[in-house]
Formats: C-alpha cells, sequence, structure tokens
C-alpha cells in the first residue's frame, strides 16, 4: 500500500513531529475503531456505527487513505438512514481489510521520518 502524506504535510507544515505524533494516533486507534465498528454493526446499532465512522473520517483523510475515507462517509451515511445493511456489511470488510494493510505501511513511513 502507498502512502499519501502530502495532505498531513501540508496542514502541518511539514513539522515531522506533528507528522509522527498523528501517525502514532492513527496506529493506536484504528484497531479499535474497526472493532466499535463491527461491534455496533452486529449489534444493530448504526447510529453509533455512524458517530464511530464519522470520528475516523478526518484521521484517514489526513494521512491519505482515501478510499477508507469514501468507505467511512458511505457507511456514515447508510447507517443514519438504517438502509442497505448488505452494503454496510460489504463496506465494513473493505475498512477492515484496508486497515490491516495500511497500518504496516504507516508504520515503515513513520520510521522513515523518526
Amino acid at each position: 500500500m502507498k502512502v499519501n502524506l502530502s495532505y498531513l504535510e501540508d496542514i502541518t507544515g511539514g513539522d515531522t513531529t506533528v507528522i509522527i505524533e498523528m501517525l502514532d494516533l492513527f496506529i493506536q486507534d484504528i484497531p479499535k475503531h474497526t472493532s466499535n465498528m463491527v461491534s455496533f454493526f452486529q449489534e444493530g446499532k448504526l447510529l453509533d456505527l455512524a458517530r464511530e465512522a464519522h470520528m475516523l473520517k478526518p484521521t484517514v483523510q489526513y494521512v491519505g487513505l482515501y478510499q477508507m475515507y469514501e468507505d467511512l462517509k458511505e457507511i456514515e451515511a447508510l447507517a443514519r438512514k438504517e438502509v442497505k445493511v448488505d452494503k454496510i456489511s460489504e463496506l465494513l470488510d473493505s475498512i477492515k481489510t484496508e486497515a490491516k494493510t495500511s497500518v504496516p505501511a504507516l508504520k515503515a513511513k513513520r520510521e522513515e521520518l523518526a
């Protein structure tokens, strides 16, 4: 997976310390958020799922995970409307896969910057 940190570099003015902090935050939080979304979905708590997806969107945008951002945006919209549960399930599977591949890539990028 290719990591695109251009947005994060722009908003931080290229401050490596801040970039590393943001990467650390993402690496630490993505498993928790992903797990929460799956749990909310399995429990039928679609509004909680929508809120969790909404909270994660800025972070994935900062680290250039644009497909994950689009998936989260769609999950949020569908969950708020409480429609297309099958589609939400597919999108969650995609998010889980993206999370598993993005964390090692972001860890490697973090090590390059440290």
